[in-house]
């Protein structure tokens, strides 16, 4: 996998290849989180995958994916353990900022519906926690008459995070987070944290005694 950085007037470009696929992540001109890939095959759904190989990068996602199985929003340190227990029974019972739909604890996903348009025709992004990876899948709908339509091609999805007016707000805040954390990262073939396969497998063993 090759990780690149750029930087823009609005902030920095982050941008994942690996297989023909590119995995952009970057903040906008108008104050929003945007996740894009692009692959010149075409279709309605494509996808990337970061592994435990992928050193930093897969903790980051994993970060962002256990903050939001645990509501954890603006950090733990603000509250009580009381005041946690009873923030995670509000979002999940009464299911607030959609957290439900958000979080499928049975299936290990986590399902955003792109803010750019109305949830029934918006583009899904999905991030499903395997056992060493993580896949994150990028899906057009089909269009609905009398909606406006989202941004899409065959080869281009683009998902959109408001940071105001969100869906799933609070949690935009999340992926925010994710992002400042990921623009820290050294370009991958820099920072040399990652390990070869056998490396990985090697580890895995010793850690498995």
């Amino acid at each position: 996998m090759k990780l690149t950085k750029h930087k823009t007037e609005f902030g920095i470009d982050v941008l994942l290849e690996e297989n023909g696929v590119e995995f952009e992540i970057y903040f906008a001109g108008n104050l929003d989180l945007y996740w894009n890939i692009r692959s010149k095959e075409e279709s309605d759904r494509h996808s990337f995958t970061i592994t435990k190989e992928n050193g930093e990068l897969y903790r980051l996602f994993e970060t962002l994916y256990n903050d939001i199985e645990n509501i954890n929003i603006f950090g733990v340190d603000s509250y009580t353990a009381e005041e946690i227990k009873e923030l995670k029974d509000r979002y999940r019972n009464y299911n607030l900022s959609r957290y439900n739909e958000l979080f499928d604890k049975d299936n290990k996903t986590i399902t955003w519906h792109s803010d750019e348009t109305a949830y029934d025709v918006s583009n899904i992004l999905k991030i499903k926690k395997e056992e060493d990876s993580f896949e994150i899948e990028f899906s057009i709908q089909p269009h609905i008459n009398g909606y406006d339509r989202d941004f899409n091609s065959p080869n281009h999805i683009p998902i959109r995070f408001r940071n105001s007016g969100s869906m799933y707000l609070p949690f935009n805040y999340v992926f925010m987070r994710m992002y400042k954390e990921l623009i820290k990262l050294d370009d991958v073939s820099d920072y040399g944290h990652q390990m070869t396969i056998d490396e990985y497998q090697y580890a895995k063993k010793l850690i498995n005694k």
